[in-house]
């Protein structure tokens, strides 16, 4: 998620490649890919962009598949 400050998250979305420290404590991490996305990331990665790293061309992801819920495999 996404902030820009006490009580504002929103409903922004980090999806990458590799580790960046700079979003440590900031951020919360709920979710990893684990399979199957490589093309349409890489596909993403290919969009051109704008002085602000924003995309040319809009693209969405319209649908995701949740593998497992591992909240739901622990006793409370």
């Amino acid at each position: 998620m996404a902030n820009s400050g006490p009580n504002t998250n929103g409903s922004q979305f980090f999806i990458t490649y590799a580790k960046h420290p700079h979003l440590d404590t900031k951020y919360t991490v709920f979710g990893k890919v684990i399979d199957g996305a490589d093309s349409t990331l890489d596909m993403m990665e290919k969009v051109p962009v704008d002085e602000k790293h924003r995309p040319l061309q809009e693209f969405r992801i319209k649908s995701v598949t949740i593998h497992a819920n591992p909240i739901a495999d622990k006793q409370l």
